[in-house]
């Protein structure tokens, strides 16, 4: 038995966590939201994962896990999916609340987010016959197709929270794929790496995040949007025309 993906889930999770009672951030205020987005980002991607595991796209070493599994997967994967978004919108709920007025630009919520998506659809035809590749790629590409993923008060600040997370992502990751606690099948990613991480985990990451936070942006909004009142009186509801 092995602590090392366990250590690295509690080591991405505690400083956020610690630092979620901070006055002016208040994250645990914001928990009504973030975990349902959590829950549909963590449904959709261990679907993905259960499938990637059992084509052989990437696999889990033994020797670094704590050994239980849960339908042909480690604890620790499913951890994963908790504690990683945990941590990046607690730096996307840092920076809404710190510079809120920052990140206006066109360059944040416009040309780097449009980029990083032309880069995905590139990736997409250049390794068309990549499994890895082609569903990341395609993942991101698919969740510029929406519009409440392209508005300009989520795109200015999870652009920069993404940027901000690549360098945990460096260290996690790292530790991950260079011991390998993940190792990952090389006929079905292009072969790119940065040190030891497949270029392709980083669009991975980007669709991940990007869908989470989408989905906490709409849940936060909603939470908040002032309820229409409603009247006992029949009158009170007839459009004006007919009242």
């Amino acid at each position: 038995m092995n602590y090392l993906y366990l250590a690295l889930n509690f080591g991405t999770l505690l400083f956020p966590l610690l630092l979620s009672f901070d006055k002016k951030v208040a994250f645990y205020k914001n928990y009504k939201s973030l975990f349902p987005a959590i829950a549909i980002m963590a449904t959709v991607f261990l679907v993905w994962d259960f499938l990637f595991t059992k084509l052989g796209v990437w696999g889990f070493n033994n020797l670094y896990l704590t050994g239980y599994y849960m339908a042909g997967m480690p604890v620790e994967e499913y951890m994963f999916f908790f504690t990683v978004p945990y941590a990046c919108v607690f730096i996307y709920e840092c920076l809404v609340s710190y510079f809120p007025k920052s990140f206006n630009r066109s360059l944040f919520y416009r040309y780097i987010p449009l980029l990083f998506w032309l880069f995905s659809v590139l990736w997409m035809v250049l390794f068309f016959d990549k499994l890895y590749s082609l569903v990341a790629s395609l993942f991101v590409v698919f969740l510029g197709g929406f519009p409440m993923f392209r508005k300009r008060e989520v795109l200015r600040y999870f652009t920069i929270a993404f940027l901000i997370s690549i360098i945990p992502m460096l260290v996690v990751n790292g530790l991950l794929t260079s011991k390998p606690v993940v190792f990952y099948n090389t006929l079905e990613f292009s072969g790119i790496r940065v040190g030891t991480i497949p270029l392709e985990d980083f669009i991975y990451n980007y669709g991940m995040l990007w869908l989470t936070i989408g989905f906490y942006h709409y849940f936060k909004v909603g939470l908040h949007r002032p309820k229409l009142q409603t009247s006992s009186n029949p009158q009170d509801s007839l459009p004006p025309v007919l009242s």
